[in-house]
């Protein structure tokens, strides 16, 4: 065929205009990107920062992020169908970095798990060097906690690892029952589990738990090393502490964070530090142990921890003052001898009010900078919750560079949602993962954001 001057002509008009368009689009996107400030949603991440996933059931609850080595992100949370409670099951989902599924995985990008029977929940996810998936949670029988430590490994493509205990999966039963919170990763491969034993669990009333804390090898296996067969519990003051976060310290050693219910001032902070064969570390705190009483507060627990380069531990959760009146995101930082920190906030100690009924920090993050960051969420006075986050500086202040005056809200819409847990990528982009409830769907669904952030 012949081409003429006047289509090369025409032709060449149109790549112009193309290649222009391109330039400008890409301009636009540029000055965009250039004028947004930390705290503001992504707009390269699904709809104007933020991305929904229905897993097909009624109910499904995000709580946990990991991020992979080529920026993939990995959410595991629960589904279950409406008041099918014993229909709960693990889920994970694979997220490319533009917030879409990721098809590569599991069914469209998604994964269920299924316990037979029992309310399977999972809390916590890590994604090993060779990108394995390891999640951590418990299984249990409706409407008891005597259930058990879960911990799930999945193959890069979501499959079942089949070298991991029985079929991927390893169940850890301590006596009364049980249940992981989290879960951390050594240096040398062992896995281990951070939650809750039930000494004693009656219907409808106060329940006797301690500190559980469960070691494995490689393999699944029991490390024989650890504790009594691979099993640690730890008792404090009064009828129930429960561990929400594990620490792998450089040298070894094992912190787990949680509450504890003391008498006096009901319920602490509370730290416990391990030797590596899980003996308690008397040089931390008092023999091993540390409470925290955020002061008037009748109900003090903190959801999450971090570890500072200086060996100083930050742990972030909520404050309830006395009667019940106001519930506060609270962060405490320790020295690495299990002392406040009295360069934070010049006693240790921080609150954040967002100006909102019931406010819960539920992932504290660590900037290479030195500041720190918590997610949560709150109810508003209509009930509605939301995202938030608050960014602190190094001295235990408000960023006033972070947001509106240090704090950002984001909703979904108008019904609930929250965030549960979080991760910063390498570009120190924050990413939230939660829930939120829809008008259409009339459920809830798995709920993301992603937001600019510099450090």
């Amino acid at each position: 065929m012949q081409i003429t001057n006047s289509k090369l002509y025409r032709f060449a008009t149109r790549c112009r205009e193309l290649g222009a368009a391109t330039i400008v689009f890409t301009f636009f996107a540029s000055v965009q990107m250039a004028q947004a400030a930390d705290g503001d949603l992504d707009p390269t991440f699904g709809i104007g920062g933020m991305v929904m996933t229905d897993i097909n059931r009624s109910t499904d609850i995000g709580n946990a992020v990991a991020v992979q080595t080529d920026g993939k992100l990995v959410v595991v949370g629960t589904s279950y169908l409406h008041n099918d409670y014993s229909g709960e099951d693990f889920v994970v989902t694979r997220y490319n970095t533009n917030g879409t599924l990721d098809s590569t995985f599991g069914r469209g990008g998604r994964v269920r798990t299924d316990f037979p029977g029992l309310a399977a929940v999972p809390s916590s996810v890590v994604i090993q060097p060779d990108g394995k998936i390891v999640v951590a949670g418990g299984a249990f029988p409706l409407f008891t906690f005597a259930g058990n430590f879960e911990v799930v490994r999945y193959n890069r493509n979501g499959s079942l690892d089949t070298s991991f205990g029985n079929g991927g999966i390893v169940t850890t039963n301590f006596p009364g029952g049980s249940y992981a919170f989290d879960v951390a990763l050594q240096a040398d491969g062992k896995i281990i589990a951070a939650g809750t034993v039930f000494v004693d669990f009656v219907i409808g009333e106060s329940s006797n738990t301690d500190f559980a804390l469960a070691r494995y090898n490689a393999d699944g296996t029991p490390d024989g090393t650890f504790g009594n067969g691979g099993q640690v519990s730890t008792d404090f003051v009064g009828l129930e502490d429960d561990a929400f976060s594990v620490l792998i310290q450089p040298d070894g050693k094992i912190v787990a964070v949680g509450s504890a219910n003391d008498p006096a001032t009901f319920y602490d902070f509370a730290a416990a530090r391990y030797l590596s064969n899980g003996a308690i570390d008397t040089t931390f705190g008092v023999g091993g142990k540390v409470r925290t009483d955020f002061g008037d507060q009748n109900f003090d627990r903190a959801r999450s921890a971090a570890l500072q380069p200086d060996g100083k531990m930050v742990a972030a959760g909520f404050a309830i003052s006395h009667g019940g009146g106001v519930q506060n995101y609270a962060v405490a930082r320790y020295t690495s001898s299990g002392v406040l920190d009295t360069t934070f906030s010049n006693d240790g100690l921080a609150q954040i009010d967002f100006g909102d009924c019931c406010q819960s920090a539920n992932k504290v993050l660590l900037q290479s900078d030195g500041k720190i960051i918590v997610v949560g969420y709150a109810n508003t006075e209509d009930s509605d919750s939301d995202f938030l986050l608050a960014r602190l500086s190094p001295s235990g202040s408000l960023d006033s560079t972070f947001g509106v005056s240090g704090k950002v809200r984001t909703s979904f819409g108008d019904l609930n949602g929250g965030a549960n847990g979080a991760a910063l990528q390498s570009d120190g982009k924050i990413v939230a993962v939660g829930f939120q409830a829809t008008f259409t769907s009339r459920r809830a669904e798995f709920a993301l954001a992603r937001y600019i952030n510099s450090q």
